[in-house]
């Protein structure tokens, strides 16, 4: 491994709704390119934060820097989770993304693990940038089927417990009418929930980059991926994106409740050729 040495700085964006970031660079030197993490999202960002911390080192001794991104209102940043909104993240993003642009003649990639994969592709096209890569790490593909999933967490919860009777449909209802609901110890407001239901890989309208490494969770060892990222594949391909895809072995870490890391992933990621 390359021991090159590794300045290490932290931070939070200047915005109206500052956000906290990590950056990791190489000493001595200047970043070949730069990588800005999108996290996941409520307690997959915990399970996942070890392992991006370690895939920004990876970066860093390879030449890259790399900024970590906690949203407004989740991590270590500051606001509550029922602060946070879709357009509030985008700033974020943006605070980050125009800064690195403006004094480096580097590219900038963005890197996005499960929900912040999502949000960076959409962040992408709605903003008309052409991203030079896009690391997506086992993507989420569209957010309304993603935000079904969290729900059905609250509805196991209140099953257990005998509470009362509700379905996905009236929690949405409730989001609508502007309350908020607790979920896994998370408590989420409707104006970024509702909003995560509309973003669909999908239906974007123009390609998000020039190159995209989607890296996806193989529990057998094959490399077929499951049909609703094949969509997606297909239809960003269709928009002119060269798509790499890569399966990997080992943990599913977004899933498990201890702390695990996955090596086939570390590997993989580092191989390709950002």
């Amino acid at each position: 491994m390359n021991r090159i040495a590794i300045d290490v700085s932290a931070g939070f964006t200047q915005g109206q709704h500052p956000a906290f970031f990590v950056r990791c660079a190489p000493k001595a030197e200047e970043p070949r390119a730069h990588v800005i993490y999108l996290p996941p999202f409520t307690e997959e960002m915990n399970r996942c934060r070890a392992i991006a911390a370690e895939q920004a080192r990876r970066f860093a001794r390879q030449g890259m820097s790399c900024t970590l991104l906690d949203f407004h209102g989740t991590g270590e940043s500051p606001g509550e989770t029922t602060d946070a909104t879709l357009p509030i993240w985008y700033e974020n993003i943006s605070e980050i993304y125009t800064d690195l642009m403006a004094r480096t003649q580097a590219p900038v990639h963005l890197w996005g693990c499960r929900l912040g994969a999502l949000i960076a592709a959409s962040y992408l096209a709605e903003r008309s940038i052409v991203c030079d890569a896009l690391l997506l790490w086992q993507p989420v593909v569209a957010g309304k089927p993603y935000a079904t999933q969290v729900y059905r967490q609250r509805l196991a919860a209140l099953m257990e417990r005998g509470g009362a009777s509700e379905t996905t449909a009236t929690i949405r209802e409730q989001l609508a009418g502007g309350e908020s609901v607790e979920i896994g110890g998370y408590t989420l407001g409707g104006q970024l929930m509702l909003a995560l239901d509309e973003l669909d890989m999908c239906n974007i309208s123009r390609t998000p980059a020039k190159r995209i490494y989607w890296l996806e969770h193989s529990a057998d060892g094959s490399e077929a991926i499951n049909p609703r990222s094949a969509k997606a594949v297909e239809h960003l391909s269709a928009l002119g994106a060269i798509i790499q895809r890569v399966t990997f072995a080992g943990p599913p870490i977004w899933q498990l409740h201890e702390r695990a890391t996955c090596d086939s992933l570390l590997e993989q990621t580092s191989a390709q050729p950002l």
